[in-house]
């Protein structure tokens, strides 16, 4: 099959999933079983078929219930930043070449039809005024008021940033409402065969390709919360695009202060998710920093939140399966290694050059969250495309 054909088949195994488990299952219950440990292997078994074998990849699904909310200025009620996150990051194994990486986040609505009919009235309208405009807003829940130096958040950079470009960081998803593919128990459950479900002729009349999962575009600066927004592609074509760099929005890894603020954001996310109780990190009021890396530098911090990743999934790979492998961990390790050899090079070569700090400074916040993530890491020495 093609790569968009086994993606679709994915997402509708994981929707027949949620219908085994709930008799009805809300958006969280569907984001959950498509994030779940028992199906994300299957996702990375798909993509590691699409792309050469020298290619290292790793998939982590991290639901979460603590998602953080945000502000709008021009609002008084707070909204949902996000229902889930897609991450995507590519290292090269030589630190001459900088980690890419991009980043999206969608809203989950269920619906028989592919799109999302009136979302006037509400958070439903806050969070379309978000996504239509990206202006500043401030955290609410779960996210600080803003990055460090700053009292909101302004994904355009005030206003040096496109809302055109700004809007590229986030899309609506729509997912079938009904019973459309039926599974059993299965262990591991990705590998659970599916047959249609009772609903399946009408999705088959109304969602692209079969698919239970579709998304689409931002709504344009003119558009308003009444009209809604339409999602008419595919979850397989979407995928396709998200891991080859044409969906999403770009992000620079490893930074946590400054004016790039939508990088700031995915990079917190990324730390949170990687650590969600915090045992990697300390805190040091007198030294003025605020949940910092624990004998982490800077310099690689890009690779911490993957490494962390890494080895927790290969680990649980491992308890199943003794015979299995921690090739992607070794080469994040390899990947630490030598950008602190680089790092410590620079250092000699430079010495009237200030150390970077030992830790990423973080704003106080009595508890963080971050938004349920999938997290699709590469290493390699080209970027795959699929």
């Amino acid at each position: 099959m093609t790569f968009e054909q086994d993606v679709q088949e994915y997402a509708n195994k994981a929707h027949a999933n949620a219908w085994r488990i709930a008799l009805k299952p809300d958006e969280p219950a569907l984001v959950s079983s498509f994030l779940s440990r028992s199906m994300y292997r299957g996702l990375r078994d798909v993509i590691q078929n699409h792309v050469t074998p020298s290619t290292a990849v790793m998939v982590r699904g991290i639901f979460t219930h603590q998602t953080p909310k945000v502000l709008l200025q021009s609002r008084s009620q707070s909204c949902e930043i996000a229902d889930l996150m897609l991450v995507r990051q590519h290292f090269y194994p030589s630190r001459r070449n900088r980690t890419t990486g991009h980043a999206l986040l969608l809203q989950a609505k269920k619906c028989p039809q592919p799109q999302t009919g009136s979302v006037a009235g509400g958070t439903q309208e806050c969070q379309f005024e978000l996504y239509r405009d990206w202006s500043p807003f401030e955290g609410t829940t779960r996210l600080p008021k803003g990055p460090p130096g700053s009292n909101s958040w302004d994904f355009r950079q005030g206003g040096l940033i496109t809302q055109a470009t700004a809007a590229t960081c986030s899309e609506y998803l729509t997912v079938f409402d009904k019973h459309a593919f039926s599974t059993v128990a299965a262990n591991p459950q990705w590998r659970a065969s599916v047959v249609k479900g009772p609903a399946f002729p009408q999705l088959a009349g109304n969602y692209p390709q079969n698919c239970t999962w579709s998304a689409g575009g931002c709504p344009t600066p003119t558009s308003s919360a009444s009209a809604g927004v339409m999602c008419l592609d595919d979850f397989g074509t979407v995928f396709r695009e998200f891991f080859n760099g044409r969906r999403g929005r770009s992000f620079t890894s490893g930074i946590s202060s400054g004016a790039d603020h939508w990088s700031i954001f995915v990079n917190m996310m990324l730390q949170i998710s990687a650590r969600p109780n915090g045992d990697y990190v300390y805190t040091s009021k007198n030294q003025g920093v605020i949940a910092g890396m624990r004998g982490r530098n800077l310099a690689f911090a890009e690779a911490i939140p993957s490494l962390l990743h890494s080895i927790d999934d290969e680990v649980d790979a491992f308890l199943e399966n003794p015979g299995s492998t921690f090739d992607m961990t070794n080469r994040m390790l390899k990947l630490v290694r030598s950008r602190l050899h680089g790092q410590r090079q620079n250092l000699e070569e430079h010495p009237q050059r200030p150390a970077p700090p030992d830790s990423i400074d973080m704003p106080e916040q009595p508890s963080l969250g971050h938004i349920p993530l999938l997290l699709v890491t590469t290493v390699g020495e080209e970027p795959p495309t699929v």
